[in-house]
């Protein structure tokens, strides 16, 4: 009898353990499905629920497995940065600022993680450039330091991967804006828009491409 109990328990096991590898098996299958359709919903519906499934095993393990939370880390910076409206810089409307905490928090931890991908972290340092240029063309008070720390995140972005053409037109076009400022301060000009297109692509960025 006691045999018998056994092997019972066994086979429950074998079965348990069977349908947690389903389950497992059909998690994965849900979350690639989401990241492939929602990177395409992110285009004209960032502000939708996005990258996300009905998972059945607990605790995240499908995200574990694909290793996939890095990547949903770095789109939900993206869809931050954009929900933050950088196009639109003086506008501090809240859902705006909360966005844009968001996106700063979580693109510092990505630019800081050593262990992640160098065109990443370039990604990652461009977006944070491209906020301290907003912030720049709507705040004169403080524009020569926010131009200073937009210079500072392009060069990083650069660096970390020469091959960032966004970057570097972005650079290029804050080091004008600097030299524009300058002379306007030595002018006495207090012009507090001085216009511009702001960074290429802002508010307009793909998922898993950056701005």
């Amino acid at each position: 009898m006691r045999r018998r109990f056994v092997s019972v328990a066994a086979v429950a096991a074998c079965i348990a353990a069977g349908v947690a590898s389903l389950a497992l098996a059909a998690d994965v299958a849900a979350l690639r499905t989401a990241f492939a359709e929602d990177d395409v919903r992110f285009r004209s519906t960032p502000e939708a629920r996005l990258w996300t499934a009905e998972e059945l095993v607990p605790r995240g393990t499908a995200r574990t497995l694909l290793g996939a939370r890095d990547d949903l880390l770095f789109r939900r910076a993206i869809r931050a940065t954009r929900l933050s409206h950088p196009e639109l810089p003086g506008i501090s409307e809240t859902s705006y600022v909360l966005h844009r905490n968001d996106a700063t928090a979580w693109l510092v931890d990505i630019v800081q993680d050593e262990g992640e991908l160098r065109e990443r972290r370039s990604a990652a340092a461009n977006l944070l450039g491209v906020l301290s240029f907003a912030d720049a063309i709507a705040d004169y008070e403080n524009r020569a330091k926010l131009l200073e720390a937009a210079g500072g995140r392009f060069r990083q972005a650069v660096s970390l991967d020469p091959a960032n053409e966004d970057a570097k037109l972005n650079l290029e076009l804050t080091l004008s804006r600097t030299r524009e400022f300058e002379l306007s301060e030595a002018g006495g000009g207090t012009d507090p828009s001085p216009g511009g297109r702001g960074a290429r692509g802002a508010g307009a960025g793909d998922a898993g491409t950056g701005y």
